[in-house]
């Protein structure tokens, strides 16, 4: 006699993985999924001097090279990090909307949370430079991350992400 138990695990294994990857959203501890979202990207350069380069940044992770968290980095608007609850978390991002800067085919490049990116209450939170003012969702990212989905000439970016 044949018991059903294992065919039934099967299924529910098959339709736990359709809908992982058909749902359009990426799993979360809390059991909940989060959607694709709109939020804009900038970059910093290697050669500057930053804590995206410099191995530093308000997760405190020290180099992150060293620790494994490799090239894709970014910092957060405050919308985003949370007051740190956010660091070392995951987004998956792609520029859209912008056919001159975003590369063609919206590749998507996973980055992880290092670092802050403080509000400028000085400048305008329009393309002016307050990209990282509350409530705008802002991703300031490695320049390497950065060139996995738009021109390098670009300054600012509008993006799709999703943790």
């Amino acid at each position: 006699m044949v018991s059903s138990l294992p065919l039934s695990s099967l299924l529910l294994l098959l339709l736990l993985l359709s809908a992982a990857s058909f749902g359009g959203g990426v799993r979360l501890g809390d059991g909940g999924y989060e959607d694709w979202r709109l939020g804009t990207a900038t970059y910093v350069k290697e050669f500057q001097s930053h804590p995206l380069n410099d191995g530093g940044g308000a997760c405190g992770y020290g180099d992150l090279d060293i620790f494994r968290y490799g090239r894709y980095t970014a910092g957060l608007s405050a919308a985003l990090f949370g007051r740190g609850g956010a660091c070392g978390g995951c987004y998956e991002l792609r520029c859209v909307n912008h056919i001159q800067w975003c590369l063609r085919g919206s590749p998507t490049v996973v980055v992880t949370a290092t670092d802050f990116c403080p509000a400028n209450m000085g400048l305008a939170d329009d393309d002016a430079g307050g990209w990282c003012n509350f409530p705008r969702e802002h991703l300031e990212l490695s320049e390497a991350a950065f060139l996995r989905v738009a021109k390098a000439k670009a300054g600012i970016v509008p993006v799709q992400f999703r943790r």
